[in-house]
């Protein structure tokens, strides 16, 4: 493995680590007092943070397998059991959505009111201020080094700090004799829940079905620009790791020899790379379209 993605690697284990700590002491500060002052928006937020903190461990696990080297099996590398560990996040993000719309139903029949204290209060604010903390650093980590996994993780604890404060103004309300705000709450933390794992399921699916990261025509004129080459085509891309791979064949003069063309395609990688943030590029060299290649017959 180049030493460049080994280093991305084990960084994002270490934020993953840091954050899994935070994730699991918010989610049990939020569930206990959560449940002591039955607050159903509050121990909703609870579950949303211990999602979080499972989140992680597949992501760990995940980015431990994407780390591999390519082997027999899989000679592109193992870079997609990232992708396959944020799409899990967007399931376990769906589940929970499920479980806080049937509590919210659960409270319907119930009727029971929750009660309100300062120290419940005050958890929500901590926590509210870890989570922005958390979804900042670890969302600006994600770009610097270009991890799905990160940027998912990020959104993940970024729905976290929303939903916190929507459950201080629950709590507040109830506080103030509206107990159905709490219910309302949590509601809304569902559809804030399910929204980011619809993005996470949209962003990684892209990934795993190898949707075209950039336009054709961007990448035409930016291997156009290179001197000898005379036409581009069959251009493909695709997400993956470090930004992602290119293939395209390019068109050379035919008297050019072998040494002279392969340069070429040289040069239009390297320049691709540069200006459009691909980090894997494939280059096919060969002769203008209506060109005729020599036969085994001899004949033209």
């Amino acid at each position: 493995m180049p030493s460049k993605i080994r280093e991305s690697t084990h960084s994002v284990k270490r934020i993953l680590a840091v954050v899994l700590v935070l994730n699991l002491g918010v989610a049990a500060a939020k569930l206990i007092l959560g449940t002591l002052v039955g607050s159903l928006s509050m121990v909703a937020d609870g579950f949303h943070s211990l999602v979080d903190g499972a989140s992680n461990i597949v992501g760990l696990i995940g980015i431990s397998l994407a780390a591999r080297p390519p082997d027999e099996n899989h000679p592109y590398g193992h870079w997609k059991f990232e992708t396959v560990a944020a799409l899990i996040i967007g399931g376990l993000l769906t589940m929970t959505a499920w479980e806080v719309l049937r509590g919210c139903f659960v409270r319907l029949r119930s009727g029971s009111v929750p009660e309100v204290s300062d120290v419940a209060l005050w958890v929500m604010v901590i926590t509210m201020v870890i989570n922005l903390a958390v979804s900042t650093y670890e969302g600006r980590r994600g770009v610097e080094l270009k991890s799905e996994l990160l940027r998912a993780d990020a959104a993940h604890t970024r729905s976290d700090f929303y939903v916190s404060l929507t459950v201080i103004v629950s709590l507040l309300a109830t506080r103030w004799g509206y107990p159905q705000v709490d219910l309302v709450a949590a509601l809304v933390i569902t559809a804030a829940i399910a929204h980011a794992a619809f993005q996470i399921v949209r962003r990684s699916a892209a990934h795993l079905t190898d949707v075209a990261i950039l336009p054709p025509e961007d990448v035409h004129r930016v291997a156009l620009a290179v001197d000898g080459v005379e036409g581009v085509h069959k251009v493909r891309t695709r997400g993956g790791p470090g930004g992602g791979h290119a293939d395209l064949h390019v068109q050379v003069r035919a008297d050019l020899r072998l040494d002279e063309a392969h340069l070429i395609g040289h040069r239009v990688a390297d320049r691709i790379r540069e200006e459009l943030g691909v980090e894997d590029v494939v280059t096919h060299v060969e002769p203008p379209v209506g060109h005729q290649m020599d036969r085994d017959d001899g004949s033209r």
